[in-house]
Parts: structure tokens; sequence; C-alpha cells
């Protein structure tokens, strides 16, 4: 049976974040049997983006300075990396939101090791029916641990980002927008995420939802107070207890569904053991859902009659300031600058994948539903929207 360890922090101070990760780890045995003194453990952290740590887009500074803290305890030599979404013309997207979010400044701090993966170098291993190579940062295969540290949110695209979904920014650079064009259905690159996963499966997974997202994520949502820690050996496992906080059905996250199916974790919540604090018992309210996901809500026999008036695509507003970094990031090339200085959208290009309203730093970019009529259905059908 797969273990899941649940702890309260409710607020981000120090002595709180690492007293819930501690009780998390003495829940499932300790940390110390999962590593070792003297190894190299790489924390994958989440910095999706330049976002502060008030804004909950990136795992929170101090869930990663609480994790150094006590690897380094234990005499580890701790590296900490990720790659962040998006292109630019100039610049270093990861090397900006690793500063902004806070975690370039805790990792000096503390004496541990970053790691731009966009600089490191990669390896080219082999992929499956969907992601034919896995371009995989080489600290992957370097550290002798790897611990996923992932952010809870609600997401666009995939309903769910976690402890597999974080696994993404292992990929660099612009490798993860040519993803986006191989696999251009929901079910393709969730398949091919975990093709991916099974390549790089982390030791640990430490998911924080001391304050998570919720809404249009992983980026454009809402603070979710949950005063959560979340630690498994299974990230799959991981992610389903997630899934139940939501709440939402077992299929609706396909990572955790065919991760389950594929063997490659156990998504069955009847063979998974939540210690710590139960998820009845934690007292957190229904998650408002991505309006990408309203389909997912319906009656088998209503889908196909309804499906089209709920689609939803990616929508510029006014107030966008033209700094073209969704139109250097989109995988398919569907948008350009107009005359006025603004993006815009050529829909017959447009594959949905969103990633231009999840790599947006200004937030103007919106998921609206294409259809007026579909906006009132909506409303109706998903009352936390």
């Amino acid at each position: 049976m797969s273990k899941v360890a649940i702890t309260r922090a409710f607020t981000y101070r120090e002595e709180e974040v690492i007293k819930g990760l501690e009780e998390g780890f003495n829940l499932l045995g300790g940390l110390g049997n999962y590593v070792k003194p003297g190894q190299k453990v790489l924390l994958k952290v989440n910095a999706l983006s330049a976002k502060t740590p008030e804004q909950n887009v990136t795992t929170h500074p101090q869930v990663v300075g609480g994790m150094i803290d006590l690897l380094q305890k234990i005499g580890c030599e701790v590296w900490v990396g990720d790659s962040a979404g998006g292109n630019m013309q100039q610049g270093s997207p990861t090397g900006t939101a690793l500063k902004v979010s806070g975690i370039a400044e805790v990792v000096e701090k503390k004496g541990a090791k970053l790691i731009n993966f966009d600089s490191t170098g990669f390896e080219i291993r082999k992929g499956g029916k969907v992601f034919k190579k896995l371009y995989i940062a080489k600290p992957l295969f370097e550290a002798d641990v790897v611990i996923s540290m992932a952010k809870f949110k609600t997401h666009g695209l995939t309903l769910l980002t976690g402890g597999v979904k974080n696994m993404f920014g292992v990929v660099p650079g612009r490798a993860k927008a040519n993803y986006h064009k191989e696999a251009q259905t929901v079910e393709q690159f969730c398949l091919g995420l975990l093709e991916l996963y099974r390549e790089v499966k982390p030791h640990l997974t430490v998911i924080d939802g001391i304050e998570a997202m919720e809404g249009n994520g992983p980026s454009a949502g809402n603070t979710k107070k949950c005063g959560i820690l979340v630690i498994s050996s299974d990230a799959i496992s991981a992610d389903r207890v997630l899934g139940e906080i939501l709440p939402c059905r077992f299929e609706d996250v396909l990572t955790t569904y065919w991760g389950h199916k594929l063997g490659l974790g156990e998504g069955d919540i009847k063979n998974i053991e939540v210690l710590g604090t139960k998820i009845e018992d934690l007292g957190i309210t229904p998650f408002k859902l991505p309006n990408t996901k309203l389909v997912s809500a319906l009656p088998g026999f209503l889908t196909g009659l309804v499906v089209n008036m709920l689609k939803v695509v990616p929508e510029i507003q006014e107030d966008c300031i033209g700094c073209e970094f969704c139109i250097n990031s989109c995988p398919v090339d569907a948008m350009a600058l107009s005359e006025d200085k603004k993006a815009v959208i050529d829909y017959e290009k447009c594959i949905n994948c969103y990633c231009c309203h999840e790599l947006c730093p200004k937030k103007t970019i919106e998921l609206k539903h294409s259809n007026k009529f579909g906006k009132f259905i909506a409303k109706l059908l998903n009352r936390r929207l």
C-alpha cells in the first residue's frame, strides 16, 4: 500500500514550515530512509515564471529553504534547479524566475547550489509513443537523489499540477514548447508527461499546499489557503490525494489516471494510506476549477451535444503591453504583434495548449468561452466558477 503524509502548516514562517516537513517525513519513517550523508540531492522546484512568492505560482522559498536545512543536517550536498516556461528574445526566463521567486536568494543564503537547467546541457533518452525523444537536463542523472518540490495548483490544460506535472521542468528551454506541438490533445500531452516521468521518476515528492492556487491556474488563478504539506515517495499517489482535496473524479486528472493504469504509481485511493491529517478533517472547501475543465463535469450523453459550445480559447485583453513573451513562447507560431503593439492570435493555427495564458507576465490573456451561449451554460453547470 502506498503512503502519503499530510501535515499542517498555516503560514510560511520558517519554524512552522520545518516542523511540518519534519512531521511529514517522520510519518514516512524519517528522511534518513531516503537520503544518506554525502549524497548529492537535487531539489527540482517549480519556478514556472517570474512571480513573487506572494503570487503562489512557484514553490515558496521557505519550503525550499526548509528542505535544504533538513538535508544539510543529514550531511547531503544540496542542489536546487528548474527550467522555467517560455522564451525571451533577450535574457534568461529561468534565471529571472529563480530570482524573482526568492528561490535563488534562499539557495545562496543556505549555501546550496543553484542550477539553471537551460545552461547545464542535456541528455537525449528514448521516449515512447508520444514524445519520441526525451531531452532531460544533465543534473537529473548526476544527482544521487531527486526530490520533486511541487506547488499545489489547478491547471487549465491538465486540471491539476502537482508532483508529476512538476517534472516537466526537467526539459530545458524551447524543448518544452516543442512537446506541446507534438502532443496537441490533453490525453496525448499527459501520456507524454508520463513518458518523461518514467525516465526521471523522483525518489520523493514534497508538495507546497500551504497556499495553493485555484481557478485558472497555473499562473493566473487565485490564492487558496489550504495549510498543508503533502509528502510521498510516489508522486502518483500524492497527486491522487490532491485530486481528492479539489475534489475531482479520478479520471479527470489524466496524469494520475494513466500513471496508475501504466503501473507508474498507485492511483486507487483505497490502496493509499493517508498518514497525519485525514483528508476529511482538513476543512478545505472545494477548489474553483479552470473553466477549461467544465466539459469533464458533464454526463456522458450531454458531452457531444455541448462540447463545441463550451470550447475555451485564450483571449488577449485590452491591457496587453506587447512584451512579445507569449509570441516568442507559442509552440505553433500562432501569435503576432499587431500595428498597435498588441498580441493577436491566429485561431486557425492555435492548438489550445494555453501556454500563452500560462506564461503571460501581466495576466492579460484570459481563458474565455468562445460561444456566448456556452458562457451561459457554464454558469449553470459549474457553481464553483
